[in-house]
């Protein structure tokens, strides 16, 4: 299919929402790591590499400044758990209509009650975060070099990550093909009883991806990725908690976006799987649809759903554990304990469990003429161990969390 003005035109708009909502998820990547800041350096390098639309874009005519607002809490029966308070900031400055100049800040304000096993025993933290990114992009004819760096600061954990993307089409401009490499470097500072001495971590990501024009109305995207990590992953705020020192994975992201011509309209949707070297398989099905409005209003409103099997080294809550001081369901200590002082893998940890999760929201976007915009976001999440496919971990307290997001973006 020859590519036309209108085809091309398409191809901006079904992508230019996905880049928006791509770029509030970098910035808010707490959003999916609020127990521990020791999976933030991963999923800011995923971010970096899989966030990107897959297709090449052209320069930007214009410099464009965002700020957002997050206020974030989870909790479970009977008790809150997490507090976030977030500020965003976000540059993007074309320089000579061939490269650009992207700069982003982020501040977190972290406080409230985690627990050390299971969903039980909750401690008190507080802490703060102050992350950077930048990026110098260079425009092609038919394609674009991006080369990006990012440096994250709180009391227990430093991370540095650097990235390059390189995305080229056909002539036809119907076919986009990506390539991504980032390297993250971490230190994990001690700060708890469980780690007395500085640890590091070293992760390289890998992304590969193709985007096709499928129609005038039609585009799909198919996205893999692997990473290799290499470093300390155990929780040193969680109790007996020993992982493997390594971790690799795979995953796979397919998404389809179609055009309703008649109402101006757009339905986002994708899968992914996702698979590592701990056992855990996760399947991830979201879908949003974009509803154009009079007077510059749209709304749009989501749906996802998550599943994951329980990592090969964590143990489910029991009943009546000798070791354990309560008669009910609580921490398999007679088994863990052994194991942790024998050098042996095993975690409590909630997150490694096999569980269900759905989250619905909505987003209320206002554009006030071509400069202006301002938008305001909910989602609600829910998780339970019976939601998963499969079987999934019992004993576990439910979970959820919402958050609003408040954004105002200018052009100029």
């Amino acid at each position: 299919m020859k590519n036309t003005p209108d085809g091309s035109q398409l191809l901006n708009a079904l992508f230019k929402s996905t880049a928006r909502k791509s770029s509030a998820r970098k910035n808010s990547v707490l959003l999916n790591t609020v127990g521990r800041s020791s999976m933030v350096a991963v999923a800011a390098t995923s971010a970096a590499l899989l966030a990107q639309p897959v297709f090449a874009e052209a320069a930007p005519e214009k410099s464009t400044i965002n700020f957002k607002t997050l206020t974030y809490r989870d909790y479970q029966p009977s008790d809150d758990r997490i507090d976030i308070d977030a500020e965003s900031f976000l540059i993007q400055v074309p320089i000579a209509g061939q490269w650009s100049i992207t700069g982003t800040a982020v501040h977190d304000a972290i406080s409230g009650a985690s627990p050390r096993y299971h969903s039980s025993s909750l401690a008190q933290i507080k802490d703060t975060r102050k992350a950077y990114t930048g990026a110098v992009t260079r425009y092609f004819q038919q394609g674009s070099v991006t080369v990006g760096t990012a440096y994250s600061k709180e009391k227990d954990y430093l991370s540095r990550n650097y990235s390059i993307q390189n995305s080229w089409s056909t002539p036809s401009q119907n076919t986009t093909f990506i390539f991504g490499l980032g390297y993250t470097s971490d230190q994990i500072i001690p700060n708890s009883i469980f780690l007395t001495e500085k640890e590091d971590k070293r992760v390289v990501d890998v992304a590969l991806g193709v985007t096709q024009v499928l129609s005038q109305t039609d585009i799909a995207q198919v996205t893999y990725h692997h990473t290799r990590g290499r470093g300390y992953y155990s929780d040193q705020y969680k109790l007996y908690d020993a992982r493997p020192d390594s971790r690799d994975s795979d995953s796979v992201l397919v998404r389809w976006n179609h055009h309703f011509v008649e109402s101006a309209n757009t339905l986002h949707s994708s899968y992914r799987y996702y698979t590592d070297s701990n056992d855990i398989d996760a399947h991830t099905l979201e879908f949003d649809y974009v509803f154009n409005l009079p007077n510059q209003w749209s709304i749009t409103p989501l749906l996802r759903y998550y599943s994951q099997s329980a990592a090969s080294f964590y143990y489910d809550p029991v009943a009546n554990d000798p070791w354990a001081d309560a008669d009910t369901f609580g921490a398999p200590i007679s088994v863990v304990y052994p194991l942790y002082a024998e050098g042996r893998f095993a975690s409590m940890d909630q997150r490694l469990s096999s569980f269900g999760a759905i989250t619905y929201g909505a987003k209320l976007t206002k554009h006030f003429g071509e400069n202006w915009s301002a938008d305001v976001k909910f989602e609600q999440y829910e998780q339970k161990g019976s939601w998963a496919l499969g079987n999934g971990s019992d004993g576990l307290k439910d979970f959820g969390a919402r958050s609003i997001q408040f954004g105002i973006s200018h052009s100029f």
